[in-house]
């Protein structure tokens, strides 16, 4: 069986296994006629995949009346913010992000540079599973034009002019940074807005050559060499990004991950110490950030899981910051994508503003666990999922059935999700300690793995 996921934002698979030039030419048409034309903005990471993906995608978009604007290697939150600085109609990201190197991806955005919500998502997978394309005449067909100049070029601008940016604190700290973008197109921007803000940048994984040279995911387990380089480099914080660089971890400057849901935190942490506004989360992000909106005295909001959703969310509630727990920095009035640049800038502005470690700063926000975890449920469908947990976990709690099922408890949560691809439900729990946090999946686990109904 073919390794394809078709999801509303896109569609992700494995080369050589389903994700095809057909299927890859085909969904560019399905989008070109979404579009019914205009300009479409296209970039992506530094997998060696990206050249076929592109010459498929190019056919479809353009037999459609689609002209391209091509902007080579890009960070997703570039190709975010040049699709709106270009007055496009949309964009492509063409990057399977998290996932390994054997995948790729197309990601579709609108013509805000977010990306497709549930209704025009489905409007695109109905198009190309009913082959309803609107191919054109040859007076009609689109073109291709490189990008003159350099979209990250803007990219930085926006975030060294932006009044939450203080520049001259961060010039003034000269701090030391070591930076692992896993060999993709972080290597291109990242270092280049180090500089402007003054700091002494050293790097592992540092090319474009899309070997990534370790688990694509900036997770704990993947940080062995950056947290090795942060050590041996004296640098006062470590930075990891995954290949399309829209996700940000951090190393602390004794050499310890502190976790892409700490990302968020001091994004939230500091902007709220400079702005009163709502604050947008998913479903799945770490209770962390709720405690400082409620400290702020702001409104919170969650969201189900994904980008489109929290991002939706953010403008219909005016919110100034959101994100989502796996690193995923969003600041509205920049734009309301991930964004590692971005999450940087405002973490090193803390930095320079509190004038303390990192680890210190991290000590004190407020403290949870949270664990992750995978189970099978080939045989469990999300109404028995919900029953069973139900029976498990009673009437006396607060249940969110937006995205799976959510169970918030005095002093934790967990949330339980089916996957859309393979016969697993998905676990989070998050409490006070990790034994605690363990203790409330293993009762989720337990549930519906048992008979109760």
């Amino acid at each position: 069986m073919s390794k394809i996921m078709a999801g509303i934002a896109g569609i992700r698979g494995v080369v050589g296994d389903g994700f095809s030039p057909d299927l890859i030419a085909k969904y560019g048409a399905a989008f070109g006629t979404f579009l019914q034309g205009g300009k479409v903005v296209v970039g992506g990471d530094t997998r060696a995949s990206r050249h076929m993906v592109r010459s498929a995608l190019f056919s479809g978009l353009n037999a459609t009346g689609c002209d391209i604007i091509d902007l080579g290697l890009a960070t997703t939150p570039t190709i975010e913010i040049m699709v709106k600085e270009l007055g496009a109609a949309g964009g492509v990201c063409i990057t399977a992000s998290h996932n390994p190197v054997s995948w790729n991806a197309m990601k579709f955005l609108d013509r805000k540079g977010h990306f497709l919500g549930t209704e025009e998502g489905g409007e695109v997978n109905r198009i190309y599973n009913e082959k309803d394309f609107d191919f054109v005449g040859t007076a009609r067909l689109g073109k291709v034009t490189a990008f003159e100049g350099s979209g990250l070029d803007e990219h930085i601008r926006l975030i060294l002019e932006h009044p939450l940016i203080d520049v001259a604190a961060i010039r003034k700290s000269q701090f030391r940074v070591a930076i692992d973008a896993v060999n993709s197109v972080g290597n291109l921007i990242m270092p280049v807005l180090l500089q402007e803000l003054g700091c002494d940048v050293v790097k592992i994984n540092g090319d474009l050559s899309g070997e990534f040279g370790r688990g694509a995911e900036p997770v704990p387990g993947n940080l062995s060499d950056l947290s090795d380089l942060v050590v041996n480099e004296g640098a006062d914080i470590g930075l990891a990004l995954d290949p399309d660089g829209d996700r940000l971890a951090i190393v602390n400057e004794q050499g310890t991950p502190i976790g892409e849901e700490s990302t968020l935190a001091l994004a939230v942490k500091y902007v709220l110490s400079h702005e009163s506004g709502p604050v947008v989360v998913n479903l799945s992000t770490s209770r962390a950030v709720e405690d400082l909106a409620k400290d702020a005295g702001v409104d919170f909001y969650r969201t189900p899981v994904g980008e489109a959703h929290v991002a939706t969310q953010m403008e219909k509630t005016g919110a100034i910051i959101g994100g989502e727990g796996n690193g995923g920095v969003m600041l509205a009035s920049i734009h309301s994508g991930r964004d590692a640049m971005v999450g940087t800038a405002l973490i090193l502005t803390l930095l320079a503003e509190e004038g303390d470690p990192i680890s210190f700063i991290h000590s004190r926000l407020p403290r949870y666990k949270i664990v992750k975890r995978s189970s099978p449920a080939a045989n469990l469908d999300r109404d028995s999922m919900k029953s069973k947990l139900q029976a498990e976990f009673g009437d006396d709690v607060k249940y969110d059935n937006r995205d799976g099922v959510r169970i918030d408890l005095p002093k934790g949560w967990v949330q339980v999700r089916l996957s859309n691809t393979e016969p697993i439900a998905r676990l989070f729990a998050e409490a006070s300690t990790t034994e605690k946090a363990n203790a409330l999946a293993d009762r989720a686990e337990n549930a519906i793995s048992g008979d109760k109904e």
